[in-house]
């Protein structure tokens, strides 16, 4: 079988840790009594809350409309009565959220039943927005957005990502041994959207066989699908990544994958477009991996979005160890959390937790010019630089480093025998581009 991958740079080989849930199924979390929902899980302007205090709500009730194009609805995951409208602690910060107190009677809104089927490109795209379905392997960029690229683009290759090459996370393994039929109807809802699409990757790495053997399986008798398999590399599933290695084709620095005709979409997020096609169901739920060594039970969870993560941590039975970091995602581009009262949000694969050895970073010194960072660099920036022009607060100097171009894989901090935060500056430093950006705008 032939193995598609990077070249000798731009990736590393993190301790995988998946062995804890691997081969564990997903089982149903317990949905808390309080539930709280950022109006913002996406990239884009936060939603605009449609309900009040007092309301009452029942699953899939809209309780935040999209406010434009580059937007997402939040819907309720559970039924019950909007208690609160306050800024609560979220993975990003301080944020406007709604709070619901569940009544515990799981009661859903109307239209979430099964559709007659349904062919008219409108139409799908129609309910992939209402559904406020985002991309859930980390990006959270609204994927009614994707699947309506730009006039005049042609999309002919569609890569199903299920890479997961973040250590920890499993949730999307599982989905694939799982919930097989509902990614490739998926693919079928999708391949409607793109009329001159002529090929689809189903992409997973190596260490994934058994949900090689089941895609491959299930895929048998499609001429236009095929899955790839991909070395095991970080990060292999970057977009930009998938896109060179499966198809040749490079995406300029700020491009967008369409303009060289390929659609990039994650495995969990095909999944969640047709069941809003299918079962008229927006993004109220979706699958954690809960891991670390720290942890009692390692799970991969069904999860209500607004869960607080304490209510998965207990479903896990807690901790065997004292935990020293709980990170939103897996060790390398995860971010770690102010409290464990944050709320599961649409685009968390994972929650990690670290012991005091794992979590250790090492003090930092001076960058001794290894060059170790721009090696590993999936998108051929220089890491270093970017972080030393935003250190002496030259801003400009950083954006034209390419820092915006930076994919946030963690690769450069992983790999630095100094210990200097890269990851962390480079996010600061596109950070302060946005907020001048914003402010020359306005």
């Amino acid at each position: 079988m032939r193995l598609f991958f990077m070249g000798k740079h731009g990736g590393s080989h993190p301790e995988e840790n998946k062995d804890r849930t691997r081969n564990v199924g997903i089982t149903v979390a317990v949905v808390p009594k309080e539930l709280v929902f950022p109006v913002s899980m996406h990239i884009g302007k936060p939603a605009k809350p449609v309900v009040e205090v007092g309301d009452e709500v029942k699953i899939g009730t809209l309780l935040a409309e999209a406010d434009g194009k580059i937007s997402a609805p939040v819907h309720s995951s559970v039924s019950g009565k909007v208690i609160k409208i306050e800024k609560r602690q979220t993975q990003s910060g301080m944020a406007d959220c709604i709070v619901i107190e569940n009544d515990g009677k799981d009661t859903f809104i109307d239209s979430i039943k099964e559709q007659e089927e349904i062919s008219d490109p409108k139409v799908i795209l129609e309910k992939v927005v209402s559904a406020g379905i985002v991309g859930m392997g980390g990006a959270s960029f609204p994927t009614a957005v994707k699947l309506d690229p730009p006039p005049g683009s042609t999309i002919d290759t569609l890569i199903v990502n299920g890479a997961e090459c973040e250590p920890y996370s499993t949730s999307d393994y599982r989905v694939m041994l799982e919930h097989t039929d509902e990614i490739i109807k998926g693919i079928d809802v999708v391949r409607k959207l793109l009329p001159k699409l002529k090929i689809v990757y189903i992409a997973v790495e190596d260490n994934k066989q058994e949900a090689i053997r089941t895609l491959s399986d299930a895929v048998k008798d499609f001429t236009d699908i095929t899955v790839k398999t991909l070395r095991t590399m970080y990060p292999q599933g970057s977009e930009k990544n998938l896109i060179k290695n499966l198809t040749g084709r490079e995406v300029r620095p700020g491009g967008l994958p369409s303009e060289v005709g390929t659609l990039v979409m994650n495995i969990s997020t095909v999944r969640a477009v047709y069941r809003a096609v299918k079962l008229g169901e927006p993004l109220y739920q979706r699958v954690i991996s809960v891991s670390g060594s720290p942890v009692k039970e390692p799970r991969n969870l069904l999860v209500r979005i607004g869960t607080p993560v304490e209510s998965l941590l207990h479903d896990c039975g807690g901790f065997k160890e004292d935990p020293a970091k709980i990170l939103s995602g897996g060790p390398m581009m995860g971010r770690a959390l102010a409290d464990v009262s944050v709320p599961i949000v649409k685009a968390m694969t994972a929650i990690t937790v670290l012991n005091a050895k794992e979590a250790e970073i090492g003090e930092e010194s001076d960058c001794i010019m290894c060059s170790e960072c721009i090696n590993v660099c999936p998108v051929n920036l220089q890491p270093i630089l970017i972080s030393e022009a935003f250190k002496r607060g030259d801003v400009d100097k950083a954006k034209a480093l390419g820092a915006m171009d930076c994919i946030e894989c963690g690769n450069c901090s992983y790999i630095c025998p100094s210990k200097i935060p890269l990851l962390e500056n480079i996010r600061e430093a596109k950070a302060a581009i946005k907020a001048q950006q914003q402010k020359e705008g306005a």
